[in-house]
């Protein structure tokens, strides 16, 4: 069957495109750039940003403090991207690990690898419909027309991939951001701050890496609030026993297009929205 792509109301955390597969889409002919690599230069924050509401308690549940708008940020540019990603809408008894599996795979034979994000960078109107246990995001730069194609590659067209009612491909908005704090000991802080546990609650996926004598957290996922950037701030400088303005906050990466959120349209309610987000009642 042919593909189905809809476009989506403007989103949570989201850039303009959201489409559902009935299925999945037939493929597209263009290959895309892989990410780039993270960067070596760090800016420092260490004055308080813009937004932040002094004294103000901060959740660190990810995602809760994004509620149903895109949070108040002032680190964007660079530090914002636009990420294509995938998410499989699975039958009831699906394996959900040969799901993935057959993701990578095909992934794989593009060069393109996939890494995991949080189900909180789709559109509302998505989530009302289906919060994804598979959800994939591309490479940076790539295109939701080679989202299309992996997927097809990836189950075939509708109905033919045991385990898969259709899938999403959305374009969304993510933060890119890198934590760094200088060390004398980086596995040890690692250790302090993880046993401490604020950046799996306020971060959920990270990475960290012990370089140079320093810790450096990378970031990639859903928007985040300047109030909860803060929080992972004061969290890493308290592990260490220094003050906050010694953890440095800079993009994941220095290449590329970043976003001016203050350019973005704002979310749109979901209220009285389709369920599937699509407009298809025959999903």
């Amino acid at each position: 069957m042919g593909r189905t792509l809809k476009t989506a109301a403007a989103v949570l955390l989201v850039a303009a495109l959201s489409a559902c597969t009935g299925g999945t889409p037939d493929p597209a002919a263009s290959p895309g750039p892989t990410a780039a690599a993270p960067a070596g230069a760090v800016n420092s924050t260490a004055a308080e940003p813009a937004g932040q509401a002094s004294g103000e308690a901060v959740s660190l549940e990810t995602g809760t403090d994004v509620g149903n708008g895109r949070p108040a940020s002032s680190h964007d540019g660079l530090m914002v991207r636009r990420r294509v990603v995938i998410a499989v809408h699975p039958t009831p008894d699906a394996d959900l690990g040969a799901l993935r599996r057959q993701l990578d795979r095909a992934a794989a034979e593009r060069g393109m690898p996939l890494s995991d994000i949080s189900p909180d960078v789709l559109d509302p109107v998505v989530l009302e419909h289906v919060v994804p246990e598979v959800i994939v995001a591309l490479p940076a730069e790539s295109t939701p027309e080679q989202a299309n194609e992996l997927a097809g590659l990836a189950f075939g067209t509708e109905g033919s991939f045991a385990g898969v009612e259709h899938v999403h491909v959305a374009s969304v908005l993510v933060h890119d951001l890198q934590f760094r704090i200088g060390s004398a000991d980086p596995a040890a802080l690692a250790e302090t701050i993880a046993s401490e546990g604020i950046l799996s609650d306020a971060l959920g996926n990270y990475a960290t890496s012990l370089d140079g004598g320093a810790l450096t957290v990378g970031y990639t996922g859903p928007l985040l609030s300047d109030a909860l950037v803060e929080a992972v701030r004061d969290g890493m400088a308290r592990g260490a026993g220094v003050d906050i303005g010694e953890v440095e906050l800079a993009p994941r990466s220095t290449s590329g297009e970043g976003v001016d959120l203050s350019a973005e349209p704002e979310p749109a309610e979901t209220e009285g929205a389709h369920a599937s987000g699509h407009g298809d009642s025959g999903h």
